[in-house]
């Protein structure tokens, strides 16, 4: 029996879709297919219907979906997966390097939607925009759905992480007139002084934030970075947003400083474990806001991130380095 013609998978759903229109120029003359693997750790069984899906693959192109191991072993004809969007934590990028195939993201390609929510989360609870307008289309009148929030100019806006999405976000809190603070181990002080950002450390981060947004890869050292001490640290008055990744915040510890008053607001676009665990402590917590991890769906957004990562795609298949690796199998 001859071996299947490889093809590209575009591992996708309905919930989380890929921008087909934005790379149609690039795939001519290849054969590109839609695999929807869910978004979620697959069992034994699941796990050998999807590799059987993906038999003849040369490059996937991965929303939705956790590359692991045992998913990779039978699929000896993958090159390359291009993950869609910056963080590759869904992707045994070891387990890629040792089996000779290059992992990619899209490093910038969703920092303006990302910062844009980011603002938008933030307007949010300080002007308690969501409660007001649940209210008024629940009474249908103003009466007690005009709420009083707070400004934010000269508050103190925490960044954890100063990459590209979050110097997008100091640049737009400063029209604000916000002071932006901002530790990341990755720059050293005079590179986040130079991008402009008054370097901190993290305790100084934890203490002096008014808002604390997080932007920091899920690596194992930012792992539950926001913990019980970090969060005792900060005023009883600060929010938290997170547009990032759910396993910097230990949600236990952030869940207990919301009910205690210790901390004021929290708004989530992302949670430890996703899909969510409806059973997780946040959800009955106060002053909680959760968005369905949307920070990076525009249109725009998935356009560009699309296009980045199918280019890296149709270079490996035509024998050539992409430009957005995270690992080097061949080194």
């Amino acid at each position: 029996m001859s071996n299947p013609k490889p093809w590209i998978a575009l591992a996708d759903t309905q919930e989380l879709p890929i921008s087909q229109t934005a790379f149609k120029d690039i795939v001519v003359g290849l054969d590109v297919r839609n695999v929807a693997i869910p978004y979620k750790p697959l069992t034994k069984e699941e796990t050998d219907y999807w590799t059987k899906k993906l038999n003849g693959v040369c490059g996937i192109l991965l929303r939705s979906g956790y590359v692991t191991e045992e998913l990779l072993k039978p699929l000896d004809r993958l090159k390359i997966i291009a993950v869609h969007g910056a963080g590759v934590d869904p992707v045994d990028v070891d387990a890629c390097t040792r089996r000779g195939i290059w992992v990619t993201n899209t490093p910038g390609a969703n920092a303006d939607a990302v910062a844009e929510i980011t603002i938008g989360l933030m307007l949010s609870m300080a002007r308690k925009i969501p409660q007001a307008a649940t209210k008024v289309s629940a009474e249908k009148a103003w009466g007690s759905a005009r709420h009083i929030g707070t400004e934010l100019k000269s508050k103190t806006l925490g960044l954890l992480g100063f990459g590209q999405i979050g110097q997008r976000v100091a640049r737009i809190a400063q029209a604000f007139g916000m002071k932006v603070i901002a530790f990341d181990p990755g720059l050293t002080p005079s590179e986040i002084k130079g991008k402009g950002s008054t370097p901190v450390s993290l305790e100084e981060l934890a203490k002096d934030s008014d808002v604390l947004s997080l932007h920091a890869p899920a690596i194992e050292a930012t792992n539950q970075i926001i913990n019980k001490e970090f969060l005792g640290k900060m005023k009883a008055s600060a929010k938290i947003i997170n547009c990032a990744r759910g396993s910097l915040i230990d949600e236990q510890a952030l869940a207990q400083a919301l009910n205690s008053g210790q901390l004021s607001g929290v708004a989530l676009d992302v949670l430890d474990g996703e899909p969510p665990d409806p059973n997780s402590p946040l959800f009955d917590a106060p002053n909680v806001l959760i968005t369905p991890h949307m920070a990076g769906s525009t249109e725009e957004c998935l356009q560009n991130i699309a296009k980045t990562a199918m280019q890296d795609i149709v270079r490996v298949i035509h024998g050539k380095e992409p430009l957005h690796a995270v690992n080097n199998p061949f080194s």
